[in-house]
């Protein structure tokens, strides 16, 4: 049992993508472009063809709905973390967050957002490694490919990142004030403090990609971005993560 609309299938989770799969961009030379994408050329998106061959090697169809695949985007294993060490007065805290593996959906590069329809029509789009006859190695299609609508056929595939990461959340270092020195002037106790908010991340194919935060901030139908479907978490552009640094000081009287 199955339904495609709501991308709900008996045995998979509830939240998983139902798309083509990317697993490069056609290139000159490769064998059934002509059969299995009419009309399509070198620099398109080339997802992964599902059917069945003839027996010299030739496939019985062109790549269609049926070449659509139930992508989970759950992690293999995720946490956090929270390390306090001290050194007499001084004391660092650090707080971070980790995933390994997974699928994080990205509405600045899914053609679905309008930044990387990789169109002139549409403008300002993000910087991409796009296909040239001189860059045939590049991760993005050729501008002005093959569309689909105002987007690049099976653009929503671009959208989809290796959701690996960590994250250090939040670094505190603090200093608190010699006790003898307070007593003097009435004082109980001085702290001194900084604190720096979302300070790197490592290990974020994403992160590296685009500079911006792996952690989902949006629901997938705000851009459209996994068919208006709300239960699915994005990384969106409408709520970015700042860095934040703060300076601190506790009076204890």
């Amino acid at each position: 049992m199955r339904d495609e609309g709501n991308q709900w299938f008996v045995g998979h989770p509830i939240d998983v993508i139902y798309d083509y799969e990317k697993i490069g961009l056609w290139q000159e030379g490769d064998p059934h472009l002509d059969i299995l994408e009419p009309g399509g050329n070198v620099g398109m998106v080339k997802v992964k063809y599902t059917g069945d061959y003839n027996e010299d090697g030739i496939p019985v169809r062109q790549i269609g709905p049926d070449d659509r695949q139930i992508i989970h985007i759950q992690p293999n294993f995720q946490g956090g973390f929270n390390t306090r060490v001290g050194y007499k007065n001084l004391d660092l805290g650090i707080i971070g967050t980790f995933k390994n593996g997974g699928k994080l959906i990205s509405t600045l590069y899914g053609s679905t957002g309008y930044l990387n329809t990789l169109n002139a029509r549409a403008g300002n789009n993000v910087k991409v490694d796009y296909w040239t006859p001189e860059n045939t190695d590049a991760k993005y299609p050729k501008p002005g490919g093959v569309q689909s609508g105002d987007n690049p056929k099976y653009g929503s595939t671009l959208g989809y990142f290796d959701a690996s990461y960590l994250k250090i959340r939040t670094i505190t270092l603090g200093y608190n004030v010699e006790q003898n020195w307070l007593s003097r002037i009435g004082v109980n106790r001085v702290r001194l403090y900084c604190t720096v908010e979302n300070p790197f991340v490592m290990f974020s194919p994403y992160h590296r990609e685009s500079g911006g935060d792996p952690e989902p901030n949006t629901y997938g139908d705000e851009n459209v971005a996994v068919g208006g479907l709300r239960r699915i978490l994005v990384v969106g552009t409408n709520t970015p993560t700042t860095r934040n640094y703060m300076l601190g000081l506790n009076v204890t009287f």
